[in-house]
């Protein structure tokens, strides 16, 4: 028995829900490790007796073994629980996955993240305001992750492929299906470009009761859901709802106060959600986060002149010193990085108030 095999005898033990997966594991470190030391679960205060038997009675065998066959067919990879590359943000909600499957570039769960969300019948507003925030987040080297429908999810997939931060499409079904089919498009340039999970086994289709379970994993992913557009008991709502239970920060965009679609935000924000018009917003909104991220031990330099202790942020603090303006290319040209490398590092020195940036994606020493 491996990882993977080990994961799906959790997955389909009886009885074992996301919380208890999450028990074990905490405890043990990986799914080979519980699953070797089940005769031990209900002594060690884990489990029940009674999810103990079944689970060493095998009844999860047969399942088990079906959905390892298919995605090995399909050659699918996953992330697991005990990885280095699961994501921490993930692995901390009360309900985590065992595992993704994905397709596409693992290391996006290593960034920072911001989920945007909202109706799949949105307005022109909606997912015009999706796009450009989403589009914004992404040039500051934020991820976007959503959920891979149409409307609103469509729209900030596509505004986060425009940057460097990237996107990670949370699906509803397997991997090996597209869904909505009208987003085929899309799917060849997130797999391309971005990322796409699931926690769904190859095969499963686009049942109602699977999208609260991605939900979990959309706001789970991620350091605050921004709602663009939802209407009231949308499922945007519920992601917004999940994300407070996670202890992550709810933004909401206003709208027409005449439309019902635009309903659920307002009562977000009357609900505390923090009202947003722009990415600098979220930006703002996020910056002790982001900033524990990017340095959590590291102390506000000064005066603002003194060198940073980070080679990277020493480089481009040298190159903007003298009171130089530059461009974002500019400093990429002249510090030989990749475009991602160099907005990184510019977003943890902003995070930090060791930079500003000015209109156009300028540049400055902040004073």
């Amino acid at each position: 028995m491996d990882e993977f095999s080990a994961s799906l005898a959790l997955r389909h033990t009886s009885g074992l829900g996301p919380r208890t997966w999450k028990r074990l594991l905490s405890h043990y470190g990986d799914a080979l490790s519980a699953v070797s030391d089940s005769s031990l679960w209900t002594a060690r205060g884990l489990v029940s007796a009674r999810v103990q038997t079944e689970f060493v009675r095998g009844g999860w065998r047969e399942k088990a073994e079906d959905e390892q066959r298919r995605a090995r067919n399909f050659g699918f990879p996953a992330v697991f629980f005990g990885d280095r590359a699961y994501p921490d943000f993930l692995r901390e909600i009360p309900d985590p996955p065992l595992f993704l499957y994905y397709l596409g570039d693992l290391s996006l769960l290593s960034r920072p993240c911001v989920a945007v969300v909202g109706s799949r019948g949105a307005t022109r507003y909606g997912v015009d305001m999706a796009e450009s925030i989403s589009a914004f987040l992404s040039a500051s080297g934020i991820c976007v992750v959503s959920g891979f429908a149409q409307g609103i999810d469509r729209a900030a997939h596509q505004g986060a492929l425009r940057g460097v931060g990237g996107t990670i499409a949370v699906l509803g079904t397997g991997l090996d299906l597209v869904y909505p089919a009208s987003n085929s498009d899309l799917w060849k340039q997130v797999a391309a470009h971005g990322l796409i999970v699931s926690e769904f086994a190859p095969g499963t289709r686009p049942e109602g009761i699977n999208f609260p379970h991605r939900n979990r994993i959309v706001s789970g992913l991620s350091l605050g859901v921004l709602v663009v557009e939802g209407a009231l008991g949308s499922g945007s709502l519920i992601t917004a709802n999940l994300a407070l239970a996670q202890n992550r920060d709810v933004f909401a965009l206003p709208g027409p106060a005449n439309l019902k679609t635009h309903q659920g935000c307002h009562q977000l924000i009357r609900q505390g959600a923090c009202l947003v018009q722009s990415g600098e917003d979220i930006l703002q909104e996020l910056q002790p986060r982001l900033g524990a991220l990017c340095a959590p031990e590291a102390p506000v330099p000064e005066p603002r002149t003194r060198e940073p202790e980070d080679p990277e942020q020493r480089i481009v603090h040298r190159l903007l010193e003298g009171g130089e303006t530059l461009h974002i290319d500019t400093l990429a040209r002249q510090t030989g990085w990749a475009a991602n490398k160099v907005s990184s590092t510019l977003l943890f020195m902003e995070l930090q108030g060791l930079v500003r940036q000015l209109p156009g994606m300028y540049y400055v020493l902040a004073t």
